[in-house]
């Protein structure tokens, strides 16, 4: 069977059109901005912080460490002693319902709004052990 030119043009237009498709739905669902970052170790909360400060702190786990900062309304995990280093790499979270996960440090980073405007019914469920 052969590929001719009419084919290569339907996968390039379904290939742009689904592109340009989720590119849309993710712009329509990610437009609640959140205010607080809260910090979990070990399935609890140990700290929520507002992201309208900048700031920075350390927290330690088993001898272990994860630094966070917020800068500019995001936060993101600036250093971790943690082997895989993926926290590290991770984009800066800012929307209500973005996450961070470093698990060899079991530490789980979610922004949230502390005015209700995460009114969705399908809120992540999640069990850390």
């Amino acid at each position: 069977m052969k590929i001719k030119k009419g084919d290569i043009f339907v996968i390039g237009f379904l290939l742009i059109f689904s592109l340009a498709f989720s590119f849309i739905i993710s712009k329509i669902t990610s437009q609640n901005r959140g205010n607080i970052l809260r910090i979990e170790q070990d399935s609890k909360i140990i700290k929520e912080v507002p992201l309208d400060k900048d700031q920075e702190f350390k927290i330690s786990y088993g001898g272990h460490y994860n630094i966070v900062k917020i800068k500019d309304g995001k936060a993101y995990v600036s250093d971790a002693d943690c082997q895989d280093q993926i926290c590290t790499h991770m984009s800066p979270i800012h929307d209500v319902g973005e996450t961070i996960i470093c698990l060899p440090n079991r530490l789980f980073l979610e922004v949230y709004s502390s005015d209700g405007a995460d009114s969705r019914e399908d809120n992540i469920d999640k069990v850390i052990r």
